[in-house]
């Protein structure tokens, strides 16, 4: 009987030293599953910072979860993501350019959230949009940022505005001889290149990706386009394709150098302040074989490594509410991401009216297997193209095998 007491007494001592070690680690399970972390490129320079402040500011009052934000610079976006997965460090939520989810999925970094979306979830968002994010059938992220482009220029050197490569061309060749300054502008030295001269290669064919996700950086349409762009470099229309980044075009225009330049509505600002000095208006993109425009979206999307995708969902779902999508939108005056956008005012003015008109002619951002490496292929081959320092072709065929290996 003794000994059975004391066998009694031990046992109770050993589950009295377990206990609260089991209660420490299921509090600590249950503490983790209240953060949320996300991946916010050029949070630290304000990008997005208002908006997603007050947004997570409401759901953390709302939902009890906390959320960190992980601030990431542009240029090092794709790398720095990788070597938070690599590290086992990956956030629950990222946000990155739609272009990007094909090299995500494939490299195994994101999932798949048809698992988290209903009919009710699609419902009031923009389908074409919504659909810019959709990979091979399924849902890899969710768009949340939506702009077009349109061209700006002088209205007091340009009566009438170009609506076709041959009158780009024409035009620009006249303000040069007439005024002596720059008459287009092309931003190819810099992270976003390709993406901001995509829409020349649309409207001629020239598309860098299948629809497989395979590089066919080499066309005779891609080359073709490369070659009229060759153009304005060799009767000196545009600045130098080696310093030509695509933020400085807006300073170059509202300092009275340069009389057209194709943007965003984001540019919006900048141009009503200098208006006066030098006047502007908003134009349809000039035309190539037909209309066509790159329409970039950016997206969240949740790691596959997420401590906690349950609430990493919840935050993405909180956030595409109206209350707080719209403030969103407005920030660089983007376009719809939700329906009940679609009537606002903004979109009625002279300003935001080209804009539109390109969105029915629009292409979504290349779903491309590397970004990065796509990005410096192609920008290398249009720099040795434009400078005349390799025929376009070989320039072309040269990258192709680049991204190819």
């Amino acid at each position: 009987m003794k000994k059975i007491m004391l066998k009694l007494v031990a046992a109770v001592m050993l589950l009295s030293f377990f206990v609260p070690s089991l209660f420490t680690a299921v509090h600590a399970e249950e503490e983790a599953e209240q953060t949320v972390s996300i991946l916010v490129p050029g949070y630290d320079t304000g990008y997005l910072r208002e908006e997603l402040d007050a947004g997570i500011k409401a759901f953390e009052e709302a939902e009890g979860i906390k959320v960190e934000v992980i601030p990431v610079g542009w240029d090092e976006l794709n790398s720095r993501i990788v070597q938070l997965v690599n590290g086992g460090q990956a956030p629950d939520i990222m946000l990155i350019g739609t272009r990007s989810l094909r090299q995500f999925r494939d490299e195994g970094i994101i999932r798949d959230l048809d698992e988290f979306i209903t009919p009710e979830f699609i419902e009031p968002r923009v389908e074409s949009v919504y659909h810019t994010a959709t990979i091979d059938g399924k849902q890899y992220g969710i768009p949340m940022a939506f702009s077009s482009r349109a061209l700006i220029y002088r209205t007091d050197l340009i009566e009438t505005p170009p609506t076709n490569w041959d009158e780009l061309l024409e035009v620009a060749e006249k303000v040069k001889e007439e005024h002596d300054i720059y008459g287009f502008y092309l931003p190819i030295d810099g992270p976003g290149t390709s993406i901001e001269l995509m829409n020349f290669f649309y409207q001629n064919d020239g598309f860098p990706v299948s629809e497989s996700g395979e590089f066919q950086l080499n066309t005779p349409e891609i080359v073709e386009t490369a070659e009229y762009l060759k153009q304005f470099v060799d009767k000196d229309l545009v600045p130098s394709p080696l310093e030509s980044e695509r933020n400085d075009q807006i300073k170059m225009f509202v300092n009275g150098d340069l009389a057209m330049f194709v943007t965003g509505p984001w540019d919006q600002e900048a141009l009503e302040e200098h208006k006066e000095e030098y006047p502007y208006a908003v134009a349809p993109l000039p035309e190539g074989k037909h209309p066509g425009v790159n329409i970039a979206t950016d997206s969240y999307v949740i790691t596959q490594g997420a401590k906690n995708p349950e609430g990493a969902w919840k935050f993405i779902e909180f956030m595409g509410q109206e209350e707080f999508q719209r403030p969103v939108s407005e920030a660089f005056n983007w376009f719809p991401i939700l329906k009940a956008e679609e009537a606002d005012e903004r979109f009625q003015t002279d300003f935001m009216k080209p804009f539109l008109e390109t969105i029915a002619f629009g292409y979504p951002d290349p779903h491309t297997p590397n970004w990065d490496e796509f990005n410096r292929a192609f920008v290398q081959a249009l720099q040795e193209t434009l400078l005349g320092e390799k025929e376009g072709q070989t320039a072309f065929d040269e990258a192709q095998k680049e991204v190819a290996e």
